[in-house]
């Protein structure tokens, strides 16, 4: 299984930067567009969505979605994705209560679309910003640190659960070690900007709450797939699952990460 990430990895990690430094922002939103729609076919199934024509439309519907986001002002969006992911906050403490909430079908689909056309408009008007392609870089920097602390210090370490009725293998462990790899990341990347050390100890602060957040967008879909009785949402990436597992985290982080570009400054 390591392995099989290992490979994954190292052929998925300079993909994505590919697309951060060799595309303009108008092929950029296409490209991650293309990544957020594999996504929104792997929700579909999550949410109960089995024949193809269903997942299709949905997949169709969510297009739409991403097109319409962009004429919208992005405190708009940004809004909505704090109101989401409280929202999730709720859901995910309170399971298996919460099943109540959301478990018709077309609740499942209206979240997934919260969840993936907020963090998609975000990451383009990231794009469009100044120095876009290392702030996408210091983005990712922080979710795959964090992955990677998780994973290692979980399994070396993970004794006491997360949220064992949510995702039995996740482990309070496995959160201190992605918020040790992410406070290098940020301390390092404040160095290499000639931060202060105000605007470091900054840095570490918003890193640790993105952290957080990506945290829970890991849990939301894990809650999802409980529900659906899979492990993963789909088998496309070997040692990886599907797309919505590699992204899950960053569906959460990413509002959070332009949030916090916008209350800093930096």
């Amino acid at each position: 299984m390591l392995k099989q990430r290992i490979i994954t990895a190292v052929i998925l990690v300079p993909l994505a930067l590919l697309g951060v430094f060799a595309l303009s922002p108008f092929y950029f939103s296409l490209f991650v567009g293309g990544v957020v729609l594999l996504a929104g076919w792997e929700w579909a199934n999550l949410a109960g969505l089995t024949e193809m024509p269903a997942r299709l439309a949905y997949v169709l519907g969510l297009a739409l979605a991403l097109f319409g986001s962009q004429f919208l002002p992005l405190m708009s969006v940004l809004s909505l994705a704090i109101v989401v992911w409280l929202a999730a906050l709720g859901l995910v403490l309170t399971y298996p209560t919460s099943t109540t909430v959301w478990q018709h079908r077309s609740l499942k689909l209206i979240v997934g679309l919260m969840v993936l056309v907020p963090a998609w408009s975000c990451l383009v008007w990231l794009k469009k910003a100044d120095n876009s392609s290392w702030l996408i870089v210091y983005l990712f920097a922080l979710i795959w640190g964090a992955d990677i602390g998780a994973y290692f210090f979980g399994k070396r370490f993970g004794k006491h659960k997360l949220a064992a009725k949510v995702s039995p293998g996740k482990s309070w462990e496995g959160v201190y070690g992605a918020l040790a790899v992410t406070t290098l990341v940020a301390i390092g990347f404040g160095l290499g900007q000639h931060k202060s050390f105000p605007q470091v100890a900054v840095m570490v602060l918003f890193a640790w709450l993105i952290v957080a957040v990506s945290v829970l967008g890991d849990l939301l879909e894990s809650m999802f797939k409980r529900e659906r009785g899979v492990k993963d949402s789909s088998n496309l990436l070997p040692g990886h699952g599907g797309v919505m597992d590699r992204i899950d985290s960053l569906t959460a982080a990413i509002p959070v990460f332009c949030i916090s570009l916008l209350v800093t400054g930096l």
